[in-house]
């Protein structure tokens, strides 16, 4: 049913300057979207996001890209850039953080992941549908082997991420 899910979570078409120009531009370089929860909210929850998707992984995953993709084009999605700056070594992206995260349009950023040639996931469903819905056959997506925290009883680590992509 894939094929079906992909046609019903069908985007709506940009009609935001900004994100078309950002949309054309992934099409024509070997664009990766980095998908970073990284808010106070994420940060404290036991279940959900302390102690998950650390510098480490992120560090892992983008030296990956590095080496499996020729010049890669980066693209920074995140709820907390200083995080990002104060916490990747440093490297060249360009940072996404002029869409709503809240109302009407808060799908954009999933839209626009969804349009890189790869991902970078964080243990987050938004990003998780973000790679899911890139039609890219020959994508590289690399996401974290424990999406969710092993206290968290309710869920499993072990199916949530497709066969093809790269665990981290």
């Amino acid at each position: 049913c894939k094929d079906d899910i992909r046609k019903q979570f069908s985007f709506l078409p940009f009609d935001e300057k900004k994100n078309i120009a950002i949309m054309n531009k992934m099409e024509k370089e070997n664009s990766v979207a980095i998908h970073l929860r990284k808010g106070a909210d994420y940060l404290q929850s036991e279940l959900m996001g302390k102690g998950l998707c650390g510098v480490e992984y992120y560090i892992k995953a983008i030296e990956y890209i590095k080496q499996n993709v020729d010049n890669p084009v980066f693209y920074v999605f995140t709820d907390n850039p200083e995080w990002v700056k104060n916490n990747l070594p440093k490297f060249d992206y360009i940072l996404v953080d002029w869409n709503e995260v809240a109302g009407k349009k808060n799908f954009r950023d999933m839209q626009l992941m969804s349009c890189a040639k790869h991902n970078i996931i964080a243990n987050s469903t938004y990003s998780w549908w973000g790679a899911w819905l890139n039609p890219n056959p020959n994508k590289i997506v690399i996401g974290p082997t424990k999406f969710f925290n092993p206290i968290n009883k309710f869920f499993s680590s072990s199916d949530i991420m497709c066969e093809d992509w790269v665990r981290i």
